[in-house]
């Protein structure tokens, strides 16, 4: 029912809802609701198909088309626990190479005090979640402080930022997944290079981060709730603490000096006193909006504001005096924020949880796009063949599904699978999913290397796959 009642709220809302302006400099930028009707979304990405993708704390996940507005719902992640307060589905991340590697990646919490890692596979044809791999399991959870963002660095390493689950002292144990930067492979493997042999760490000393994402230069910065004072901005570097529970903020406080001495704290780029509750955080440097470039933008709920941070040329440092608010009170619970490689700005909010119930009702939870209306945004174009043979299949080895990309104008073609001894096992005709590109269900099939012949009316070609 729910589902259908975002389709009609679709169809039926008007085109022109009411916008807001923001004067940045000699930049004059409009914010828009792209959809509302929407009960707590949490993370939102961009996919290389062109759609914004975003989950709900319900375990609801759907991709949403920002121009047309056409929307799909893709999965309900099962056994998904909502408590009275916040847990429930939190981080969402597509795979990097998306969806050449068809996988996307959830944490979310499965009863009161647990929440796990799960990898899912995006099946093109059917538009649906299938094969969930159990990547990090037995994370502690609870009403709230579950944070959660997942990101993933040139590397291809996956990156979890994890709240402490309202058990301060794990936040100190390399050993415990509370209160962390965590690091892994994309199969859920500690990586050799990790700080602490046999952890997950990647740094230690978080109470709830919530904002997780990579800058310039491969930095890494992080955003996370303080208690009563000192909501953090933090450069995240490998092995470092960052002092919860026995710092707060910068080491400035008498109490705190032994701490800091003693577990070498790193100390954040920039603080909140009282707290403003940041949520998800963005890295910004388009000529979309110039004033903005090499920027950090913060959501915030408790302060429902976005908040523009001016990082130094080198991020290392948050220019203080032009840090600057916007959109503040005009859509309650900022949740999170994200970027568009064309320059794009997209925000959702999060009013329909348990601390958004002083927040006037309009609509339910939305998407807000902010734009430059005088930049010519480029139109998107899929970057996802780079190859220039006729005929290619992604990723290679491959599970459960392969790409098979073909040099046709023809939306469909027939790929015959040929074993090693030259038996046909699999013939099956297909409909393209992206611009030259055709997904083919190879899960039934045993290890081994595989002849794909793909043949359409203009086009054939023959390619090698290992199946591990």
């Amino acid at each position: 029912m729910k589902h259908i009642l975002i389709f009609l709220a679709l169809v039926t809302q008007s085109l022109c809802y009411a916008q807001d302006t923001i004067k940045v400099g000699n930049t004059t930028l409009v914010a828009h609701t792209l959809i509302d009707s929407l009960t707590i979304p949490w993370d939102l990405h961009w996919g290389g198909d062109g759609w914004l993708w975003f989950n709900e704390r319900d375990g609801n996940i759907y991709r949403l088309n920002p121009d047309t507005k056409e929307i799909d719902h893709i999965f309900s992640v099962p056994g998904v626990f909502q408590s009275w307060d916040n847990s429930g589905a939190h981080a969402m991340a597509l795979h990097p190479n998306f969806p050449l590697e068809p996988y996307i990646f959830t944490h979310y919490n499965y009863d009161a005090f647990g929440s796990q890692l799960v990898r899912w596979t995006y099946t093109a044809s059917s538009k649906t979640l299938v094969n969930p791999t159990l990547l990090l399991g037995k994370i502690g959870g609870n009403s709230s402080h579950n944070g959660s963002r997942i990101v993933f660095d040139e590397e291809g390493y996956l990156y979890l930022a994890m709240g402490d689950a309202f058990d301060a002292l794990s936040a100190q144990d390399p050993n415990k997944l509370n209160g962390k930067i965590l690091r892994m492979t994309e199969t859920g493997e500690i990586p050799e290079d990790n700080p602490f042999p046999g952890s997950y760490t990647w740094s230690m000393g978080h109470r709830n981060p919530q904002g997780l994402v990579f800058g310039k230069d491969g930095k890494l910065y992080s955003s996370e709730h303080g208690d009563a004072t000192d909501d953090e901005v933090n450069v995240i570097e490998r092995g470092r603490n960052y002092g919860w529970p026995h710092v707060e903020g910068f080491c400035d406080q008498p109490s705190e000096m032994a701490s800091c001495d003693s577990l070498d704290v790193r100390e954040p780029l920039f603080e909140w006193t009282p707290t403003y509750a940041p949520g998800g955080m963005a890295y910004f440097d388009h000529p979309s909006i110039p004033e903005w470039r090499n920027s950090l933008i913060q959501t915030f709920l408790k302060e429902k504001r976005l908040t523009v941070l001016p990082l130094t040329d080198d991020g290392s440092a948050v220019k203080t005096a032009e840090v600057s608010d916007h959109l503040i009170q005009k859509y309650g619970r900022l949740r999170d924020v994200m970027v568009t490689p064309n320059g794009r700005l997209f925000i959702c909010t999060s009013n329909e949880e348990t601390n958004g119930q002083w927040v006037e009702k309009d609509s339910y939870d939305k998407i807000i796009e902010l734009v430059n209306p005088d930049y010519d945004y480029p139109a998107f174009e899929s970057e996802l063949i780079t190859t220039s043979e006729e005929v290619a299949a992604f990723p290679n080895p491959a599970t459960g599904f392969v790409w098979v990309s073909l040099k046709s104008t023809h939306p469909k073609i027939t790929v015959d699978v040929v074993s090693s001894s030259g038996d046909v096992v699999k013939e099956t005709e297909l409909n393209m999913v992206f611009p030259n590109l055709w997904q083919v269900d190879i899960s039934e099939l045993t290890s081994g290397v595989y002849t794909l012949i793909c043949q359409s009316q203009d086009a054939k070609g023959t390619t090698k796959i290992v199946i591990p």
